[in-house]
């Protein structure tokens, strides 16, 4: 028990060092497992490690409470609509990259399936997955699962892309990123080199070393998706509309910040920190993230001396606007009649398999 009744670790330690390579070694553990398996697997990590933040993490919750009840609600909702502007974004170069697949559709539809798609991402892990959702309402119709199915797995390469290109930036020339553990840094910097270096030349790799013949080497040179590898201005335009989406995500943290009166936090560490936080929960085996994402939180912001109380208010506010946006990817899937049967979603899992 510490003087101030909460119990936990040294202050700005928070156990993170030791997490990473836990948590790097269940990624291996977990390949190879049924899909079911799988997720609660992933739900009991998730439960865990959020369940560990309150009991070790050495925080007066009280103290948190107090923070986010006097947080400024201008700044709260500034960042509540930037975050929700990402998602139009979002749906733009999605509908970029639907079309070139032959799959054209208005921008008001396709916000309306990536908000869906939060919402499944969050709140039905057990049925169908945001993606699988997206590809079901964009190829609705038209018979075209498998281009709906590329597209989407173009969105979302892209998307995750730009994350490991500013985490990779972030963690190499930042003026925090030498603190950080190298268990945190070698993923995000090979992460974001196979991306760059690997995934542009996947087509005459595998055509190589794969035979033209080969079912991958088909996919990549003869399909539909051939056109992610050729159309350079379509890619270019993606890139850059990732990059403002990104940018936005960016100053929506910022303002969160400022709600809570976190002046210390100099501007240029909320792009080092944000990205490295995405790609950890992407790398690391948990339900959306949840429980990583907020004892990395956490850990960030205390090194640049935010109090653990205040960093904690931070992370949960944060979880509260994912929330949030996902909420209103359900009223959108309840007002707008989206529903779709299970038969359904079992056929179009079957068709991009």
């Amino acid at each position: 028990m510490n003087p101030d009744g909460s119990v936990g670790i040294a202050q700005g330690d928070l156990g993170f060092r030791g997490l990473i390579p836990a948590a790097l070694q269940a990624v291996r553990r977990l390949r190879g497992l049924p899909e079911g398996i799988k997720l609660k697997v992933k739900l009991g990590l998730s439960a865990l490690l959020f369940g560990s933040l309150f009991l070790f993490g050495k925080i007066d919750l009280s103290k948190s409470a107090q923070a986010a009840l006097n947080a400024n609600p201008a700044f709260l909702s500034a960042a509540v609509l930037l975050f929700l502007s990402a998602t139009i974004l979002n749906a733009k170069r999605w509908q970029l990259l639907a079309g070139a697949v032959g799959l054209q559709k208005p921008l008001l539809p396709l916000i309306q399936y990536c908000f869906i798609g939060l919402f499944f991402n969050l709140f039905l892990p057990s049925t169908v997955g945001g993606d699988f959702s997206r590809c079901y309402y964009l190829s609705k119709g038209t018979g075209r699962y498998v281009n709906a199915f590329y597209s989407v797995l173009a969105d979302r390469a892209i998307g995750i892309a730009v994350l490991f290109m500013f985490a990779a930036v972030g963690v190499m020339v930042g003026p925090g990123g030498g603190g950080l553990p190298w268990q945190l840094k070698a993923p995000i910097i090979l992460g974001a080199l196979t991306i760059f270096c690997v995934v542009p030349a996947l087509p005459r790799l595998t055509r190589k070393i794969l035979g033209p013949e080969n079912f991958i080497s088909r996919q990549m040179n003869n399909s539909v998706a051939q056109v992610y590898w050729e159309d350079k201005r379509l890619m270019g335009i993606s890139m850059a509309l990732s990059i403002i989406m990104q940018v936005i995500i960016v100053v929506c943290h910022i303002l969160v910040g400022q709600s809570l009166g976190l002046s210390q936090i100099p501007l240029w560490y909320y792009f080092v920190f944000y990205p490295s936080v995405a790609v950890l929960g992407f790398i690391t085996p948990s339900f959306n993230g949840i429980g990583i994402r907020e004892w990395a939180y956490t850990y960030f912001l205390t090194m640049m001396g935010v109090d653990r109380a205040h960093a904690l208010t931070y992370a949960l506010m944060w979880l509260g606007m994912i929330t949030f946006s996902s909420l209103v990817g359900g009223l959108v899937y309840m007002l707008g009649h989206f529903q779709f049967s299970k038969e359904e979603a079992e056929r179009l899992q079957h068709e991009v398999a």
